[in-house]
């Protein structure tokens, strides 16, 4: 079989194994259906087979029906089932919820069919549905079920030692001594064989829970991160932490906004310096990239890839940087106290192990992890930028856990006057989210959470007519503003840096704030 052709089937048998962000698991959608604006959040089941729910706001009015289609990427389109009508949410206007069943694990497409006064029109959103991690038992509920089983298993020795010493003699006689042997020899037989039947039970669901925890759940995975010193670089190499034929290959990816991978750096404790970086492929199981100067320190990697198949997947480790190697890069700022947000803009590159024209990173000022540099500004809180450019985070004090809403921000210059943003990577900006424990991590685009590389997969795949939402830049909202549809999982502390392009620069707003709780009804 063709190298190739092996890598992809068994990437299509292994789609467990990966995933996409972490503990962030809804998806979001903005961008087009045909004619038809429209939001989308599909939340994938905790359970398989499960429904999908699905929930869509239309900006358009006068809409007839609205369907959904669940594509698995085994399937296609052609073997998958007839699209279900939502109905529409009685209590808001243009809103439509619905529900996809999904039978099995794997790289799914919601296809959103829409019918109205503009014709009929659909958007892909694809959904990664894997398991979830398993919940703790209540050491009450543990503690009954023992002392039931307890009980259940003496009593099925009870039984069978009476069915045993009384099914052989007349009614009324009193058993004799071989009535009594017999009976402890079928108790012993059938006590040997329950605690057999236990003890193989136990073990092979130990073997279910591990595999599940392993290769179900949704989680990241680990990689092996280290540093090469060259003469004037250093260069991060990134490499499976497992190879072998089970495991799904690097050699299988598709390209997202044009990478094969986008890479983060975020440095621990403090959260002072950030990177966005993109590694290049030098096998199917190794990345590299030349490293930009950023500080010494110990750093949180994660990193954003999507399989052919759809599946995307984060992969995390965490690494310790060198000082910085004098040459090809410089950190200045405007001054000790300025913020610096470095970027290549050389326009293409040749060696092999980068730098990446598109590749940013963030220092704030000093290098001591003072943390985000913010002030008010038109009434709202913003972060500072380098040059003088500020940028806002407009709805940041109404953010609450469980809560769909658009982050939005917008960018104004040091006078006051509003600064236009332009493309970065075909997007108005990128945003990353990441919880003080870890616990929570995503990449959020302003058309949303889902992978595009596994949109246009898909499209692929089934010759669909949906709208690309690749370079799609949203009407009605002003030059300088830009937002991301997001819903924050659970409540914390939590870290923001949203990058935007001004002026030919890449940069970079630092936030922080607590997500508070959803209230109780």
């Amino acid at each position: 079989m063709n190298r190739n052709l092996l890598g992809l089937s068994l990437l299509l048998g292994c789609v467990l194994t990966a995933s996409a962000h972490v503990g962030s698991p809804n998806v979001f959608f903005d961008g087009k259906a045909g004619a038809y604006a429209i939001s989308a959040i599909v939340r994938p089941p905790k359970a398989l087979p499960g429904a999908a729910q699905v929930s869509v706001k239309v900006r358009d009015a006068g809409i007839q029906s609205l369907s959904l289609l669940p594509i698995l990427w085994q399937a296609g389109s052609e073997r998958s089932p007839e699209p279900v009508l939502t109905r529409p949410l009685v209590a808001e206007t243009n809103s439509w919820v619905g529900e996809a069943w999904l039978l099995r694990p794997g790289s799914y497409t919601i296809r959103i069919g829409i019918e109205g006064p503009l014709g009929k029109g659909e958007a892909n959103v694809p959904v990664n549905v894997l398991g979830i991690a398993n919940q703790p038992m209540k050491s009450s509920l543990r503690f009954t079920l023992l002392v039931f089983s307890f009980i259940l298993f003496l009593s099925a020795l009870g039984i069978v030692h009476a069915i045993a010493r009384d099914a052989f003699f007349p009614s009324g006689l009193k058993a004799s001594l071989e009535d009594m042997n017999r009976a402890r020899w079928a108790t012993l037989v059938v006590l040997l064989s329950l605690s057999a039947g236990i003890a193989a039970g136990s073990i092979r669901w130990r073997k279910m829970d591990s595999d599940f925890r392993n290769f179900g759940a949704q989680k990241p995975e680990p990689v092996i991160a280290e540093i090469k010193n060259q003469t004037n670089k250093a260069v991060l190499l990134l490499r499976q932490s497992e190879q072998s034929l089970a495991l799904p290959s690097w050699a299988n990816l598709a390209p997202d906004h044009g990478k094969l991978m986008h890479l983060f750096l975020m440095r621990e404790p403090g959260f002072d310096v950030f990177a966005h970086l993109h590694p290049v492929r030098q096998d199917e199981h190794g990345f590299a990239l030349e490293l930009p100067p950023l500080p010494v320190g110990d750093y949180q990697l994660y990193g954003d890839i999507t399989f052919e198949n759809g599946i995307a997947q984060t992969l995390v480790a965490r690494v310790a940087l060198p000082e910085p190697k004098s040459g090809t890069f410089t950190v200045r700022a405007n001054s000790p106290q300025d913020v610096f947000c470095g970027f290549n803009n050389t326009g293409s590159f040749t060696a092999s192990d980068g730098p990446d024209p598109d590749d940013s990173w963030h220092v704030e000022p000093n290098l001591v992890g003072s943390g985000p540099k913010k002030q008010l500004f038109h009434g709202e809180i913003s972060s500072l930028l380098m040059g003088g450019f500020a940028l806002l985070f407009e709805n940041a004090a109404d953010v609450t856990a469980g809560r769909a809403a658009a982050l939005r921000f917008s960018a104004y210059a040091a006078d006051g006057a509003a600064a236009p943003l332009q493309p970065y990577m075909g997007m108005l900006g990128h945003a990353v989210v990441r919880r003080d424990d870890g616990s929570v991590f995503a990449h959020l685009h302003p058309m949303g959470t889902f992978s595009m590389a596994a949109q246009e997969a898909f499209q692929k795949q089934n010759r669909s007519n949906a709208s690309s939402t690749r370079q799609m830049i949203p009407a009605g909202i002003s030059a300088n503003e830009v937002s991301f549809p997001y819903e924050f999982p659970k409540a914390g502390h939590y870290h923001l840096w949203v990058q935007i392009r001004i002026g030919g620069k890449v940069l970079t707003g630092v936030y922080e704030i607590d997500v508070r709780a959803p209230r109780s009804a």
